[in-house]
């Protein structure tokens, strides 16, 4: 079976690191984007089985990438986790941006990251993807 795609779209190199770290020995391959127009081109080359994805980023927040992914036929349907340090976008992240989870960054919260993410890609299975 082929490894699951994890996409991480975080402004933050630390974060990167710390989840290619967190997430490939876990068996995952992991691709990194450091802003939303990475993140979105990424997402349509790489077609991830999860977005780990930052609320807030240098050129944009989570909502226009998840706008522009949920607008693409072909990815639109990718689980998205939102992974931020301002509590105050979790209303947002599932009101405007239709996200599948959100967590709070720091520290402690690693594991429930692992779990979220096989939560969601569980679940991500019995939901038919478009080709």
């Amino acid at each position: 079976m082929p490894q699951k795609k994890i996409l991480v779209i975080d402004d933050e190199v630390v974060w990167h690191r710390l989840l290619e770290k967190l997430l490939c020995p876990l068996g995952y391959l992991v691709y990194a984007a450091a802003s939303c127009a990475d993140g979105i081109r990424l997402a349509g080359e790489v077609r991830p089985d999860c977005i780990v994805l930052d609320f807030h980023l240098q050129d944009g927040d989570a909502v226009s990438v998840c706008t522009a992914i949920r607008d693409n036929r072909a990815i639109g349907r990718t689980p998205i986790l939102i992974f931020s340090s301002d509590p105050a976008a979790e209303i947002a992240a599932y009101s405007s941006c239709r996200a599948n989870g959100f967590l709070h960054k720091g520290a402690g919260v690693m594991a429930g990251l692992c779990v979220a993410i096989k939560d969601i890609l569980a679940s991500a299975v019995s939901e038919p993807r478009e080709s």
